[in-house]
This record gives C-alpha cells, sequence and structure tokens, in this order.
C-alpha cells in the first residue's frame, strides 16, 4: 500500500477512535471506583464547576495511549477549585489532568499525587494548566506537599504555583528505580515565604536516600520569583539532571545541588535586583557543570553567594556533605555580586574537612563592583583558574586566585542584561576539559573562545516572565 493511502486509513482510524470517545461528568458524589473501570483511551472524565472541599478523589488504573490521552479537566477551566483537606490521586498511563485549582489545601501528606496507591505510580503523563495557591493564612504544622511526582516520563507545564506558607515542599520528584526522565517548563513559581525552618524548598528533586540514582529530569523555562521558603530554592537530590533557561528573580536562596552527581545547570538568569540573600548556584558532590548562567545585583553570603563550592565529608553518610570532585564552573557572567564565588564553605563545621578537589573554574567575566569577587574558607586541592576576565581596578592582594584583569567594556541591552560588544576583550582559551558548543542564548560559539555567558552580537533568548508561564486562562484574568 502507498504510504499516502497508509496515512489516510492511519487518520480515519483515529478519526474514527475519537468519535467513539465517551464523556464522564463527575460531582463530589460520584462512585469513581465504578467509574475508573468504565474510561477507556480517549476518554474524557469532566469535573462539574464548583467549590470542592475536603474530598478525597482517586481514579486509578487509568489506560490512555499517546494518541488517544485520557483527559481529566475542568468543566470550565479555573471554576473547579479544591480547597481544604482535599487530595486528588491518579494513577495509570497517558493521562492529561488540566484546568483545576487547588486552593487553600492543607493538612494531608500530598495534595496532588501521580500515584493512586504507594506501589501504583502513573506514566508518561501530563499536568498542565493548574494552579496551585494559598492566598489566606493557614495555621498547620502538618507537612504538606501540593504537587508529588510519582513514576516516569511526566510532564509539568504551564501551572501557577504561589502563596505557600505552610510546611512542606511546593513539588517533589519521588525517585522509585531511578531513571524517571520528567520535564518541568514553562510554570510561574511565585512569592513563597520564608518558613524559618527546613521544608520550605519551591521544588525537590529526589531524597537523600535515593540520591544515587540517575532521575535525568529536565527543569526548564520556568518563572521563579520571590521564593523565599528556605535556603534551597531547588534541592537536587539525585543523579544526571537538567537545570536550564530558567529565571530566578529575588528569590533570596540557591539552586543547591545538594545530594547527586553530574547535573548540568546552564543558561540561567540569577537576578538579585540587590535584594538581601539572594543567591546562586551551590555546588556539592560530583561531576557537576556550571554554565553559559547570568548572575547579577546578587547580595547572598556564605552557602548563598552567587557560586558556591562547599566542603565535604569524609565517607559521610548520604544525607551529609559529599565532598566536591571534577566540578566544572565556564562561561558564566557574574556582575555586582556580593560574593561572587566561594570555596570551601563549611570548613571546620560538621565535620566538613574535605577541601573541593579538580575542579576547574574557566572562562568566566566578573565584574564584582565595590565588593571583593572570592572568599577561600578551605584551600582546594588541584584547583585550576584560567581564561577567566575581571574588571580592571580590584585589588587583587589578598586574593589566592587571580584573574586576567580587562576593561570588560559591557553594555545593557534591550533585555536589561550586560552584554558584551564585538570590542569586548574577551578572547581566552579553548576548553579542552569541557565543550561549551553554544551561549545563554542558544548561539553557536564561533572558532575563537570567547569567556563568559554571551557571545558578542548574536540574537537573544526570550526568557521566561510573569508575562508567558503559567496557564494561559489565569493570566487572562489577571
Amino acid at each position: 500500500m502507498p504510504i499516502t493511502a497508509l496515512k489516510a486509513l492511519a487518520l480515519a482510524l483515529l478519526l474514527a477512535s475519537q468519535s467513539w470517545a465517551e464523556e464522564y461528568r463527575v460531582a463530589p458524589e460520584t462512585n469513581l471506583n465504578d467509574l475508573c473501570s468504565k474510561v477507556s483511551a480517549g476518554d474524557s472524565i469532566v469535573l462539574t464547576n464548583g467549590i470542592w472541599k475536603d474530598v478525597e478523589l482517586e481514579f486509578s488504573s487509568l489506560s490512555g495511549t499517546e494518541e488517544s490521552p485520557v483527559s481529566i479537566t475542568a468543566e470550565t477551566p479555573g471554576e473547579v477549585i479544591f480547597s481544604g483537606k482535599t487530595t486528588f490521586r491518579f494513577s495509570g498511563q497517558h493521562v492529561i489532568v488540566s484546568g483545576l485549582v487547588f486552593r487553600d489545601c492543607y493538612d494531608v501528606n500530598h495534595v496532588f499525587a501521580m500515584r493512586s496507591k504507594k506501589n501504583e505510580p502513573a506514566h508518561r503523563c501530563r499536568v498542565t494548566n493548574c494552579v496551585f495557591e494559598q492566598p489566606s493564612k493557614i495555621e498547620s504544622k502538618h507537612n504538606t506537599k501540593w504537587l508529588s511526582i510519582y513514576g516516569s516520563n511526566h510532564r509539568i507545564d504551564h501551572c501557577y504555583f504561589a502563596g505557600k506558607t505552610t510546611l512542606g515542599t511546593t513539588l517533589v520528584v519521588w525517585i522509585g528505580k531511578g531513571s524517571e526522565k520528567h520535564r518541568i517548563d514553562h510554570n510561574f513559581f511565585g512569592p513563597r515565604p520564608e518558613l524559618g525552618q527546613n521544608g520550605g524548598e519551591t521544588i525537590r528533586i529526589g531524597t537523600s536516600k535515593m540520591s544515587e540514582l540517575p532521575c535525568k529530569t529536565i527543569v526548564e523555562e520556568n518563572y521563579f520569583y520571590q521564593c523565599d521558603g528556605e535556603a534551597e530554592i531547588i534541592s537536587n537530590k539525585s543523579c544526571d539532571n537538567i537545570y536550564r533557561h530558567n529565571v530566578f528573580e529575588e528569590c533570596t536562596g540557591s539552586l543547591t545541588l545538594r545530594h547527586g552527581h553530574r547535573c548540568l545547570v546552564d543558561a540561567n538568569l540569577f537576578l538579585g535586583n540587590k535584594q538581601p540573600s539572594t543567591g546562586g548556584v551551590r555546588i556539592i558532590g560530583q561531576g557537576h557543570r556550571v554554565t553559559n548562567n547570568y548572575f547579577e545585583g546578587l547580595r547572598g553570603e556564605r552557602s548563598r553567594c552567587a557560586v558556591c563550592v562547599m566542603n565535604g565529608i569524609p565517607d559521610g553518610p548520604l544525607n551529609g556533605y559529599a565532598p566536591v570532585k571534577d566540578a566544572i564552573v565556564a562561561h558564566n557572567t557574574l556582575i555586582d555580586c556580593k560574593v561572587t564565588l566561594g570555596i570551601g564553605y563549611g570548613a571546620g563545621t560538621r565535620n566538613r574537612s574535605v577541601p573541593p578537589k579538580d575542579c576547574l573554574f574557566a572562562n568566566n567575566v566578573i565584574n564584582s563592583g565595590e565588593w571583593n569577587p572570592i572568599l577561600v574558607y578551605a584551600d582546594p586541592v588541584n584547583f585550576v583558574s584560567q581564561g577567566n576576565k575581571q574588571q580592571v581596578g580590584r585589588d587583587d592582594k589578598d586574593q589566592q586566585i587571580e584573574f586576567d584583569q580587562v576593561a570588560l567594556q559591557l553594555r545593557q541591552e534591550d533585555d536589561g542584561l550586560m552584554r558584551p560588544t564585538k570590542k569586548s576583550p574577551f578572547k581566552t582559551e579553548v576548553l579542552t576539559t569541557i565543550k561549551v558548543a553554544t551561549d545563554i542564548d542558544g548561539e553557536p560559539r564561533g572558532e575563537e573562545a570567547i569567556a563568559g555567558c554571551d557571545e558578542p552580537n548574536t540574537s537573544m533568548r526570550k526568557f521566561p516572565s510573569a508575562a508567558d508561564t503559567g496557564p494561559d486562562w489565569w493570566r487572562a484574568r489577571k
């Protein structure tokens, strides 16, 4: 049969399957056990508009396909509102959940969980265009997670998270057998007040117990604004994850590689706007790469400096501080940060006696302004610094690591970032240890090595903002 005829047949079969799809309307009193046994690939579960308070919803073993997913959706996006001691769970595969609002939910372990029972996680599902918020002041000592991701190959996108004041991480990825391979993208993570204790992370990927396993999750194109819950905005606790193209604005904490190894932090914006305690990236563990990032106006110190490379514990427990080894921090631009680089932070406390080893700090551009760019808490072992460019005029007599001093000639562009011109003296050495093939905008780097995150006079990436993350229907109401 010719290819065109096969395509026509496939389209006809798809349209036919869609015409047979059923729509099931669900109210708070609906028997979900009977319902779930009837649902087939391509069917829709429509939740009726209204306020659903203190409900327990469990959609078990829904079986969609890639071509014909099962959908769980609001009758009208934003008009199905869950509150109080509500739990929403589902399992199965190829399920899309959309248009729901979870408002002022508390005193449960997981408000939204991508599993129905402990050993029944979901796989290949999507949560999109949903809202998780807490506009009211709630007093609760219960550790409540808003969104718990179990299983594998999920996508969480275009959702809105803001206002959590209660104990518990906003969004958690739980590790099972490893290689969960999720994608978390185009979400708005809004203000979260300081909690005053651990448990106020905005995102946590993994746990200390499972931190040696690969997760391979990608967190990209998200906007984080005033996520102040605790020192760790994102707490990485697994291996081989990627954090790229995100914006962290006025967040009093850091993207923390707390446990796990071989993670990539690439082409993100860390914008402190000179607010106290705003931080960048904290490195713990082995084989991490921090490349092409832009840091400006950060005022964090100690563990919250722009780039913090920690001291570790020898042969420590999984929940301790693994020694830093083979970290590469390359082609970043760091401007007006109170502490640009902290090396060996934590030395002398809690048995953290192992300094960073075999690390490379290369081809970065630094304009520290009035601040001293480097604090060395413990002398690193085999620390290589090469090709870095620092604004001329700094007094380096107390520095243990010296950089080439040049007149940087940066210019503020329309996107607000300080970018190099063709006359900027950024030519440097080609790195042999790591190949950074593109710059912060995703443009290919030229044959000559250029220090910093940005190749001069290339196109500018459109980074996420409050105006283009989260649900479309939600932004339209604002």
